[in-house]
């Protein structure tokens, strides 16, 4: 599982700010936690990068030219009423800020900005959104043993957290014997799934034998277990 850090740098940020010397500086301390840091300049700009692009996190100013940073968060919930909001805005924009909380913003940061306050709340948003990916991240993990988990949806298997490298072939295997704990898969249901149109090579089985006993040799935990005459599964004790 992905600590908090690392979960912030697959993150890409969307700041919106007519202040181009301002977001300039902001710009330079979100590059430095986050994947990738889109700019626009008021909410039209917002929009179109929004529609285009896969965003995470948005922070905006309220006062800006074309478009203001409330008319775009109202045209935002209609496109997307989850991802997380926070506006920068000024004292004297108090009411805009009550107006905001009724559209559902994540928090809101006052101008002029204090840098330790500006990550507490950013980390304090983005918790919520980690909290949610982990949640939904041990859903797709099947554990093996107390350090080997399989992510079902990625199709990576982990060791301490760590993924471990496999050639394509090993990977499908783990994938189907996974599918279903215990179950026997046979021969030709592993020989079809592993080669598919392929499967009338000649050397399928021979082949399959080799690639369980390298899984094997890297993985002892995994116990692929040979059931003779029928196939294989791979029990996983629970």
């Amino acid at each position: 599982m992905i600590t908090l850090e690392a979960y912030k740098k697959t993150m890409n940020i969307l700041y919106i700010e007519d202040d181009q010397i301002f977001t300039l500086k902001i710009k330079s301390i979100l590059d430095n936690f986050f994947k990738f840091v889109f700019i626009a300049r008021n909410g039209e700009e917002a929009l179109e990068l929004f529609k285009t692009n896969k965003i995470n996190l948005i922070i905006s100013d309220i006062n800006m030219p074309k478009m203001d940073g409330l008319t775009f968060l109202k045209n935002l919930r209609n496109i997307n009423s989850d991802i997380s909001f926070i506006f920068l805005t000024a004292r004297k924009e108090v009411d805009t800020i009550i107006d905001a909380i009724q559209l559902d913003i994540s928090n809101y940061i006052l101008k002029p900005i204090d840098l330790n306050n500006f990550l507490f709340i950013l980390d304090k948003t983005i918790q919520k959104d980690y909290k949610k990916y982990i949640k939904i991240e041990k859903k797709n993990l099947v554990k093996i043993d107390k350090d080997f988990f399989w992510n079902k949806k990625t199709k990576i298997l982990l060791k301490n957290d760590i993924s471990i490298k496999l050639t394509k072939k090993e990977l499908l295997l783990i994938d189907l014997l996974l599918h279903s704990n215990d179950r026997i898969y046979t021969l030709s249901e592993i020989i079809y799934y592993l080669w598919d149109e392929d499967n009338e090579q000649k050397d399928c089985i021979s082949s399959l034998k080799n690639i369980i006993s390298r899984l094997r040799n890297k993985i002892p935990q995994l116990n692929i277990e040979n059931i003779y005459g029928v196939g294989y599964k791979l029990k996983i004790i629970k």
